[in-house]
């Protein structure tokens, strides 16, 4: 595979330690985000992680985490497109996970309130307390499924 594209990354000339430091992962993404070979970086880092599994997939590469580009790659695992139509697809994966933050009346939304220091209203009050009760009835988070009604005979 010709990888002349390269030449052109914005991330060329900078320090590789930017995209494995979480204190640097926000400005890292921030240059991945302006980079005129984005799409073709994105195909390649997909063919070459192809079949790794989460754990082995790490920092910044062409804008995602390893996590988001696990994600990527599983979705697009029953897909029919190339590489190249796949990462273009997913160019604002990135940007949707970010920009949407949990609506109010969550638990996430009363922890992003306090992340950030603001004033937690009483919807999100309330939702927390309905977590932290379901955690210590069930010894878990995870939201149980309703059991299915019995059917008639």
């Amino acid at each position: 595979m010709k990888r002349d594209w390269e030449l052109s990354a914005a991330c060329r000339n900078q320090d590789a330690e930017l995209w494995f430091s979480s204190r640097t992962q926000a400005r890292a993404v921030e240059i991945c985000r302006t980079c005129p070979v984005l799409l073709l970086c994105r195909a390649a880092v997909l063919k070459r992680e192809d079949g790794l599994p989460r754990c082995q997939r790490s920092g910044i590469i062409a804008g995602l985490t390893g996590s988001q580009r696990y994600d990527l790659a599983r979705a697009a695992a029953g897909a029919t497109l190339p590489p190249a139509e796949i990462a273009s697809a997913a160019v604002g994966v990135a940007d949707r996970i970010r920009q949407e933050p949990a609506p109010c009346g969550t638990r996430a939304a009363y922890q992003r309130h306090l992340r950030r220091r603001e004033p937690v209203d009483e919807a999100c009050r309330a939702a927390n307390a309905r977590s932290a009760g379901r955690y210590r009835r069930t010894g878990s988070t995870r939201r149980q499924q309703p059991e299915p009604a019995p059917s008639a005979r």
